[in-house]
């Protein structure tokens, strides 16, 4: 008998399916009643999404203020103009077809071409004493270069050496070795007495009237291990003075990678903090005429300062820019590394910062931006920091910090350090500003070095800043895609996304073997004679070119295995181009629009935001989203719009149409949709079976005489029951017997035989309706 019980509520399961499914259809057509279990839901999702949507202008505005924030302060426009001609000069570009000479900084390949280079090149470059009419500079003017940048302090040069010994390799123990991953700071250098000639290369020696150098083995000696050379600190002689830096707000008059991980070891600067410095510098100094300083680099070039045991040389130069509003920094530095299979890679850096926060042209603006900036970014910590607290009390401390928060937390710390870093750079600035104003009165070796300190210190941490702006871009940008899940028409395409992402995932598993085989076959085929195929990234970036351009150089291609060619790119073309990118097309805009016909009519933005001013407008007698929740769990489970009037009689009629519509097109969701095939088979079967079921106990009825003629009553209660079914029975009778004298009277009036061919015979009138009173 139990297992009969659990058969029949097996088959009761797709009947009582089909009554849910017709009763959520019939409900969604009222226009006074709704289901309880969509008004919760439409509750709990105006309490959620709130808030978010209060904080949405906030995010957007949070972003927005940021990146118009960096954009001003960073003028990249004028830098450009700064920065291009001096790269355009020491590292032109070059088109397509055009090879790199050695006059160019890519066109390096021994160290006799980096001595070349310097000499020829990077030296007179900047440090000229000819103003572009070739008349000769004043000595406060020369290093000047493209007319309006100025070298501070000079060029300086560090070079990096490694040991040289005895291989320890058995096989090769005859052969001399060269360590890249240690640092030799021993002195090293020809002998200088080698070097001389009569009426010859006398400046070569320390001490004589017309010496070049400032200390003897000057470049070829670490001064701190060594003692010291020069007279560095000769600021006895200066008049006692003060600058403040936070007054310095006037303008400055000026007086006129791909094998980084296998080069040889360079030394950072936490090693430098601990272990000293190990690099050999010379300085060639702005405020001497060029002829001596190219005597000075001939002087490193004949005592071998570049030899077989150099491991970098690193050029640096710092100049001052006054070309356009604001005063600018210029750096520029470059990097020889040395490699002992007898190549020579090399790495450029150029950096320029400015020397002015807010300038004078639009000093209001950059105020306004930034101060709107710090208040999006208060507001956004304090909500964040009362979120925390709610579900701190809540008990849910690790629940708090899902993927939305966190992201959230981590823009509004990227958000402070950005203001913290402006104010470090602002220090800087000032810092800098009165280096160079000593550097212009006192141009001693003292000044000098103190202003290519302060301002390389100054230009590493405006780059470091560059990188931390992109990357915080990006994440204020995850932050606002996030956000949009609040308003409910834009959370349709985050939703989209989302639900399509495990469909793209399984599309990618098929996708990338089949662009890297391509890529890799590609590479084979063409990457002998063909640059962008020539490695395996090269032509995976190739391959994704194709694919999303549809351009290619088929001459090129093709030069070579002309039919081979042809196969590949048409494969290449039809499957992947044609194919497997409209794949990706199919799959978001199916899932769009099951997406879209799933969350049926949703508030636009600008119906959202006349949700939000009515809320505003009626917050006095606007039930809370606890309270009403609290209150309809109560209610029974088909709520009618009096039900909720009676709980709440003060609600506004605005928020009482906004749950009822909610809820009725949450229950509309099986109209739009529809449900599915094994469901209607299902619901068939159950009531088929049902209704076998129900005329198999009817014939059992009709067999024990049951409404008829010796029935079985039990008991007096039961008979008094059926007396009752019974007299409603004959009730029932006469009323259709009534009802068809009457229909035989009507026929007899009109005067027709069968009921087929009644037609009235004038014009009928018709009663008015009575209006509806009650539920629908």
């Amino acid at each position: 008998m139990a297992q009969d019980n659990q058969e029949m509520s097996d088959i009761a399961m797709p009947v009582k399916r089909a009554h849910k499914v017709l009763r959520s259809v019939a409900i969604s057509n009222s226009t006074r009643m709704v289901e309880r279990h969509a008004l919760k839901e439409v509750i709990e999702d105006t309490n959620r999404r709130f808030w978010g949507c209060v904080m949405l202008p906030i995010t957007l505005a949070f972003f927005a203020f940021y990146s118009l924030s960096s954009i001003l302060h960073e003028d990249v426009p004028s830098k450009h103009i700064t920065e291009f001609p001096v790269r355009n000069v020491l590292n032109p570009v070059l088109g397509e077809d055009d090879d790199p000479t050695s006059e160019m900084l890519d066109g390096l390949t021994t160290s006799t071409d980096v001595w070349n280079y310097l000499e020829q090149v990077f030296i007179p470059f900047f440090l000229r004493d000819l103003d572009v009419y070739g008349r000769p500079l004043p000595e406060e003017k020369r290093g000047t270069f493209l007319q309006y940048n100025q070298v501070l302090g000079g060029i300086i040069m560090t070079l990096e050496r490694g040991y040289v010994q005895p291989c320890e390799d058995p096989l090769v123990a005859h052969l001399t070795c060269f360590p890249q991953d240690k640092i030799n700071s021993d002195q090293f250098g020809g002998n200088i007495s080698q070097l001389f000639e009569p009426g010859k290369n006398a400046s070569y020696w320390y001490g004589t009237p017309d010496s070049l150098l400032d200390c003897a083995n000057e470049g070829f000696q670490i001064p701190e291990l060594h003692g010291a050379c020069g007279n560095i600190s000769n600021t006895t002689d200066r008049p006692k003075r003060s600058i403040n830096i936070w007054t310095l707000d006037r303008r400055l008059a000026p007086l006129g990678q791909e094998l980084t991980g296998v080069m040889p070891a360079k030394q950072d600067a936490f090693a430098k903090i601990l272990e000293g410095e190990k690099g050999f510098k010379f300085t060639l100094r702005a405020r001497d005429p060029l002829d001596k300083n190219v005597k000075r680099f001939q002087y490193l070039k004949d005592r071998g300062w570049i030899d077989e045991q150099a491991l970098s040389l690193e050029a640096k130069v710092v100049a001052y820019n006054y070309q356009l509003d604001i005063p600018r920094l210029l750096k520029v530095q470059f990097n020889f590394y040395f490699s002992r299979g007898g190549g020579i890679y090399t790495t450029q850096k150029i950096e320029v910062a400015t020397l002015k926060t807010w300038p004078r042209h639009n000093r209001a603006l950059l105020l306004f931006v930034d101060c709107v900036f710090f208040l999006m970014c208060l507001a956004s910590s304090a909500f964040m920091a009362r979120e925390f607290q709610k579900d701190l009390k809540a008990g849910k401390c690790f629940g708090h910090f899902n993927i939305i928060n966190t992201i959230t937390w981590l823009s509004c710390l990227f958000g402070w350090a950005h203001l913290g870093m402006l104010f470090g750079l602002e220090v800087y600035r000032k810092m800098v500003m009165a280096s160079i104003e000593d550097y212009f009165d006192f141009p001693d070796t003292f000044s000098t070095l103190e202003v290519m300190r302060l301002s390389d210190s100054m230009a590493e941490f405006s780059s470091y800043q560059r990188i931390f702006i992109s990357y915080a871009h990006i994440l204020f940008m995850a932050r606002c895609f996030l956000s949009l899940q609040w308003q409910p028409r834009l959370a349709i395409i985050t939703s989209t996304l989302q639900v399509s992402t495990v469909d793209l995932l399984h599309f990618l598993i098929v996708l990338i073997p089949t662009w890297f085989g391509f890529a890799f076959a590609g590479m084979i085929m063409f990457g002998r004679r063909m640059q962008a195929f020539s490695t395996p990234l090269t032509g995976f970036a190739m391959c994704l070119q194709l694919a999303m351009e549809g351009e290619y150089d088929w001459q090129g291609m093709s030069s070579e295995d002309w039919f081979i060619t042809l196969l590949w790119v048409w494969i290449y073309m039809v499957l992947l181009v044609m194919v497997m990118l409209n794949m990706v097309l199919a799959i978001i805009m199916d899932v769009y629009a099951e997406v879209r016909r799933e969350q049926g009519e949703t508030m636009s933005m600008f119906e959202h935001c006349t949700y939000l001013c009515k809320r505003a407008y009626y917050f006095k007698t606007w039930v809370p989203d606890r309270e009403l929740w609290e209150r309809v769990i109560e209610m029974p489970e088909t709520v009618t719009v009096d039900d909720i009037l009676e709980a709440y009689p003060d609600m506004p009629q605005f928020q009482l149409n906004f749950l009822c519509n909610g809820a009725r097109n949450r229950t509309r969701v099986i109209q739009r949709k529809g449900i599915d095939p094994t469901w209607t088979v299902q619901m068939v079967a159950a009531i088929h079976i049902s209704l076998d079921e129900i005329m198999t106990d009817l014939n059992k009825l009709k067999k024990r005489g049951w409404m008829g003629k010796g029935f079985e009553v039990p008991n007096d209660e039961d008979r008094n029951c059926i007396k009752e079914i019974l007299a409603g029975v004959a009730v029932q009778g006469n009323w259709m017997l009534n009802a068809q004298k009457h229909v035989s009277w009507l026929q007899d009036q009109i005067g027709v035989d069968a009921p087929e061919e009644w037609k009235p015979s004038g014009p009928v009138e018709v009663p008015a309706p009575k209006a509806r009173q009650g539920n629908d």
